[in-house]
């Protein structure tokens, strides 16, 4: 199970390169950098997005589902849990992308 996510997570991350099949432009400007950095930023909000919204599903299905048993109940709110600490790391790195705009743009 583990295999076929982290294969479906390479393909789906290396998908992009292999659909435009264009030559890779060199970087000339710290302009450029903050254009890659944030295409780069767009993905993986995206799959982590869907991945927050999937847990989050699957957790509130366990916890619907638990019929009372705290072993469950404790397993989907730790679901909830992290899924949420997810959503905060994603917030935390849009706020890292802004600095390092800041930074190379000498704001």
């Amino acid at each position: 199970m583990k295999k076929l996510l982290l294969i479906s997570l390479i393909v789906l991350l290396a998908s992009p390169v292999f659909l435009f099949a264009q030559p890779p432009e060199l970087i000339t400007h710290p302009e450029q950098v903050i254009q890659l950095l944030n295409r780069i930023l767009n993905y993986v909000w995206t799959i982590l997005g869907i991945l927050v919204v999937l847990l989050l599903l699957y957790a509130g299905f366990n916890f619907v589902t638990a019929g009372g048993e705290e072993t469950k109940i404790n397993k989907a709110k730790d679901m909830v849990k992290w899924s949420l600490v997810g959503i905060i790391v994603m917030l935390l790195s849009g706020g890292i992308m802004l600095l390092i705009e800041n930074f190379l743009r000498g704001a």
